[in-house]
């Protein structure tokens, strides 16, 4: 007896065959078949992770019990060997520098240069040279400071052999103003600051124009304007219509002040009062000068360039007199010599 092909089809299903093939087997009379165990569901282990990390601990482990025998044996048998172990730890800072930037380490870094700003160096005081007078710190502290002039420089012309017009002893700053409104409005200032109480000094301004002489010459110098564009005539230069008005350059002549002098101008200045006779006593101390300009005036006249070379000079030529002094006195002392010498038999 066989199945129809198309019951065969419609058992499509694995059980649904098994159960026909058992029915038909059953009424045939063979022997029945046993039902077959389920399979076996492959179970695959979802990660090796933690047997791996276990072998690893062992290994770990086993080595560094290797390693602490090894070492126990060589302290025994090789003691010189103990400086290598001591000097184990440099890979462990190798391994920390490596964890820091390449950027950040020292060699890549640029080296730090204490460099000082533009604006510092324009207000920098420069520095008091020996045996200065009291009042020269305190006047260069008001310039820079309260009347904010820039670029100050001192200079020392004591050692000056003619002294120059402006006194002997003399000590010139000289600062740059910031525009010529600027420059009238400090060195009026500074004359009203060395007239106060603490100094009592009487100062001359020159090329310094007051406030009311200031308008003034500006108010002549619009009316002169009005009345050349009314008659037609050609405008001039501007140097002739601002003449008077524009300086650019006032000098601020302190006067003398106490103090200031050099040991060995004090000693010479001694040294005449010994035979002095007669009324009046030389004068001491030493004069201050401020020169305030704009730095176009500066950068054309150039002072400390002028006043350092006449200076220069000037320690030359002295030099050179005093080398000529001490020659001509050996020169005198080697002929004495010869005259005090007994002529020989």
């Amino acid at each position: 007896m066989a199945l129809q092909t198309t019951a065969l089809r419609s058992l499509a299903c694995h059980n649904c065959r098994q159960w026909a093939l058992r029915s038909f087997i059953a009424s045939i009379g063979g022997p029945s078949i046993a039902q077959a165990p389920p399979p076996v569901q492959q179970r695959r282990p979802f990660s090796h992770h933690v047997a791996r990390r276990n072998e690893a601990r062992e290994r770990a482990q086993q080595q560094e019990d290797h390693v602490l025998n090894e070492i126990n044996d060589i302290g025994k048998t090789a003691p010189p060997q103990e400086e290598q172990l001591e000097t184990q730890p440099e890979p462990e800072k190798s391994l920390e520098t490596s964890e820091v930037p390449w950027y950040l380490q020292p060699e890549h870094q640029l080296p730090t240069r204490e460099t000082e700003s533009p604006m510092a160096a324009r207000q920098r005081i420069p520095d008091l040279p020996e045996h200065s007078p009291q009042l020269l710190q305190p006047l260069l502290q008001h310039v820079s400071v309260e009347l904010g002039m820039d670029d100050l420089s001192l200079l020392d012309l004591r050692q000056l052999d003619p002294p120059a017009a402006l006194g002997a002893n003399l000590f010139m700053i000289v600062g740059t103003a910031r525009s010529e409104k600027h420059l009238h409005v400090s060195a009026d200032r500074l004359c009203r600051w060395l007239r106060s109480e603490p100094h009592f000094l009487t100062p001359f301004a020159d090329g310094l124009l007051g406030r009311n002489e200031l308008k003034l010459k500006m108010r002549r110098r619009a009316k002169r304007s009005r009345l050349m564009a009314g008659v037609g005539a050609k405008s001039t230069a501007d140097s002739e219509l601002e003449e008077g008005i524009r300086t650019g350059w006032v000098c601020v002549n302190v006067g003398r002040v106490e103090g200031g002098e050099l040991p060995e101008q004090k000693a010479e200045r001694n040294r005449q009062m010994e035979g002095f006779v007669g009324f009046g006593s030389p004068s001491g101390g030493s004069r201050i000068v401020v020169q305030m300009m704009t730095e176009e005036k500066r950068g054309e006249i150039d002072l400390e360039k002028l006043w350092t070379g006449i200076l220069r000079r000037s320690l030359k030529e002295k030099e050179e007199a005093i080398g000529l002094e001490k020659d001509e006195e050996l020169e005198q002392a080697a002929s004495a010599r010869k005259l005090l010498d007994p002529i020989p038999a």
